[in-house]
């Protein structure tokens, strides 16, 4: 998938379905599945993911019902903290922080307009739309400058005309600005992938405590644990689909003109009958042996001191027993949008090997790279170009080698391939008389 592999992810969820009903089953089928909102996909991972982790710790409960309420938690457990909890899981991204949906909308706006002056020619711009900072009383902003409902004056389109039928267009850039909006557009070689076409050196920013994606995604799984039982606990899971709050929760301004993840939980808890918020991040570390890096879960958990926790031990325990991650939130996030982890996309190949012992040759490949060059979805030169990068076969069938075996090795439940490995040795078939 982005986070986990589909088939660990589907492992999972067998595991668990027996502690599902039948209508949480196929929830969570039918958002993994989803094709039409692939940002979704990360959001139930990540519950899965967490529901299963929770289930090799301590006793669970999927969706448990609650008296005197119609509300209904995601998750329940006796002992995973030590006493009765209530367990609801969310997942939050820059989408809404970082200006995404109006810088895209401008975009669109533009390159329908430039094909509509010549064929195809808004498919080859690129867009990077500058910022603005003000005061407003004692309070700093930054934001991108770009309005959120853009519209193309006539002064623009009078600009873009003349940019688009310029004989030197191509590989040319334009300056727009109009009201509350300033872009550089520029006209690439290539056609620009819809929803990528943009950049912005703005990041993704939250000014005030409250007004933010992470406040509000926390008081809207508040809600769902409003009829917990007086004696337990009421917790948040929040995980990192690509969200800069998380994956930098204690990044805190010196100047304070920002606010950080962990200032935003804080205060949260201060305001809100929450007792517990835990935070689940891929992060990337960087072991002492060069040249080698490797993903592992950061979890950090914020308590508002009004309620005795027995333990949090397990919250430890949960990271070291999830798979590790495939991506972190940002990576994982762009590469679903562009659904590069549905069934029938390209694969992720496993790394090709070679070998040679005693007159053998031993070539290990990625039996997905096999199958989808013999499917006739990759080139030939694409297939080589992913084993060592040329034509291996052609050289040693020259210096007269052959395919004497072949068998599969499996590439384990969090790789999404095996290895197809072939044994080559030299035979008088194809090898000159000695």
């Amino acid at each position: 998938m982005a986070i986990f592999s589909r088939r660990r992810s589907q492992a999972m969820l067998d595991e668990v379905r027996p502690w599902l009903t039948d209508e949480k089953a196929r929830d969570l089928i039918g958002r993994l599945s989803d094709r039409k909102r692939p940002e979704q996909l990360i959001a139930v991972e990540m519950e899965l993911g967490l529901l299963w982790g929770i289930k090799q710790l301590a006793r669970l409960k999927v969706e448990p019902d609650m008296p005197n309420s119609t509300r209904v938690p995601d998750a329940y457990s006796e002992d995973f903290f030590g006493t009765p909890s209530y367990i609801e899981v969310t997942t939050i991204s820059d989408g809404k922080l970082s200006g995404e949906a109006s810088m895209q909308r401008a975009a669109q706006k533009i390159v329908e307009f430039a094909n509509g002056l010549r064929r195809r020619s808004g498919n080859k711009l690129y867009f990077s739309f500058g910022e603005r900072s003000y005061w407003e009383g004692n309070q700093y902003f930054r934001e991108h400058h770009v309005a959120p409902d853009f519209e193309l004056t006539e002064a623009m389109k009078a600009d873009i005309s003349a940019w688009v039928h310029a004989p030197e267009f191509a590989n040319t850039s334009i300056r727009l600005e109009g009201p509350n909006t300033a872009v550089t557009v520029t006209c690439q070689k290539y056609s620009q992938r819809a929803g990528f076409n943009f950049f912005t050196s703005l990041p993704a920013l939250a000014y005030d405590i409250e007004d933010n994606p992470l406040f509000a995604a926390l008081d809207d799984k508040r809600s769902q644990l409003s009829g917990v039982p007086p004696h337990a606990l009421k917790v948040i899971f929040v995980a990192d689909g690509g969200s800069r709050l998380l994956r930098r929760l204690n990044d805190r301004d010196p100047l304070g003109q920002h606010k950080c993840g962990a200032e935003i939980v804080s205060h949260f808890l201060g305001k809100r009958d929450i007792d517990l918020v835990c935070v689940f991040s891929p992060r990337t570390r960087r072991p002492s042996s060069r040249n080698r890096r490797s993903l592992h879960w950061q979890v950090s958990h914020f308590e508002d001191g009004r309620k005795r926790i027995p333990s949090v031990e397990n919250l430890s325990r949960l990271a070291d027993a999830l798979p590790a991650p495939w991506f972190e939130g940002s990576q994982a996030r762009s590469i679903q949008r562009q659904q590069g982890f549905a069934p029938m996309a390209r694969g992720w190949y496993l790394g090709s090997k070679i070998g040679s012992n005693k007159g053998k040759i031993t070539m290990k490949m990625s039996t997905r790279l096999l199958l989808e060059y013999l499917a006739g979805r990759i080139t030939m030169q694409r297939f080589h170009d992913h084993c060592m990068g040329k034509n291996l076969f052609e050289h040693w069938l020259k210096l007269g080698y052959v395919i004497s075996d072949a068998r599969f090795e499996s590439g384990s439940v969090d790789a999404d391939d095996d290895y197809v490995i072939l044994e080559l040795r030299r035979d008088p078939a194809a090898a000159e008389f000695t």
